[in-house]
């Protein structure tokens, strides 16, 4: 049994590195105009099993193999995690969302190749894309978690002050609003590649020397990206704040704010680096990377704050488990 339980954690961390390095690929071949690379052709390329010699075509091939050898680790990761789900309940959501959005993926990412779909659905490819990282990335979180420590947790967790019930609420909202707001920049990022307005704004903050400028064509699609991303800053800023007032009696929820918090300014970072660099590669897949890991920071903290450690009306988390265990 405890082999079985050290081969899926590998096994999940495994996933959700791959989901990342399938997510970054999807990105590189955006980024290259490759999606085309083999024709209208899918699973096959230009008719066969085999690319031909050219960078386009060997970089949708690429993405397409490592998607494939991913789809496998999520369905092994799947049949070994499914077991465990009585001693892990996250599992019973987390499992069937990482498989489903796989699957939803991928059929997208064939649909887009045998038929050309519009900029809308590629940018919604990557929302999907970032929910099957998340839920792998959490996976992998949860199992790897020492369950056998809430009875100490609980020890020290009590033996600090007091907070009211209303900051953790609070910071679950903000959390969540988190979530949804970084879906939709996500998207917006995603929409301003596939309509190739990724230069429309080629100074930073101000838009081609404006500071208001006009919401008119590709300019203004890019600057209502900009415009998300200022108002996840602001969110997360808020969310870092929520996490300071309850610092003491959960760290945890602290470092994942203060971690969100250091991110999304080094996103912004990143952005202004992708435009100066002219689109550099580089540069670009830092920024989706940037992007992915921030949703994924913001997700396990609406997670633990809904962990199984439930809150008391003093405002002390309290592990149900944790209180049964003591009592016998």
């Amino acid at each position: 049994m405890k082999n079985r339980v050290k081969l899926t954690r590998r096994f999940a961390i495994a996933t959700a590195i791959g989901m990342l390095i399938v997510l970054l690929m999807g990105a590189r071949v955006t980024s290259t105009g490759s999606g085309e690379g083999c024709g209208t052709d899918w699973p096959l390329c230009h008719g066969t099993w085999l690319p031909q010699n050219t960078y386009e075509s060997i970089t949708e091939y690429s993405h397409r193999l490592v998607t494939g050898v991913e789809g496998i680790l999520v369905v092994v990761t799947s049949i070994l995690a499914w077991p465990m789900r009585h001693r892990y309940p996250e599992t019973k959501v987390l499992v069937p969302a990482m498989a489903g959005t796989l699957i939803f993926q991928s059929l997208m990412g064939a649909a887009a190749v045998k038929w050309p779909t519009s900029p809308e659905i590629m940018a919604t490819h990557f929302g999907i894309s970032l929910i099957c990282l998340a839920s792998a990335a959490l996976l992998a979180r949860v199992l790897n978690e020492k369950r056998e420590d809430f009875d100490t947790d609980h020890v020290r967790r009590a033996s600090r002050p007091a907070s009211p019930a209303s900051l953790l609420t609070w910071y679950r909202r903000i959390a969540v609003a988190g979530v949804v707001v970084s879906i939709m920049v996500a998207y917006s990022g995603a929409y301003v590649r596939h309509r190739g307005a990724e230069l429309a704004c080629t100074s930073w903050p101000t838009c081609n020397g404006e500071l208001i400028p006009s919401f008119e064509g590709l300019a203004g699609i890019h600057t209502i990206h900009r415009l998300a991303a200022l108002l996840i800053t602001l969110l997360l800023g808020a969310f870092f704040i929520s996490g300071f007032r309850i610092r003491e009696y959960r760290p945890d929820l602290f470092q994942a704010s203060a971690w969100a918090m250091v991110l999304v300014l080094v996103q912004s970072l990143v952005g202004l680096i992708v435009i100066e660099t002219g689109l550099q590669l580089l540069a670009t897949l830092g920024h989706a990377a940037g992007m992915s890991i921030i949703f994924v920071v913001i997700c396990d903290a609406v997670r633990m704050s809904w962990s199984s450690r439930a809150t008391s009306t003093s405002g002390v988390p309290v592990d149900t488990r944790a209180d049964m265990a003591i009592a016998n």
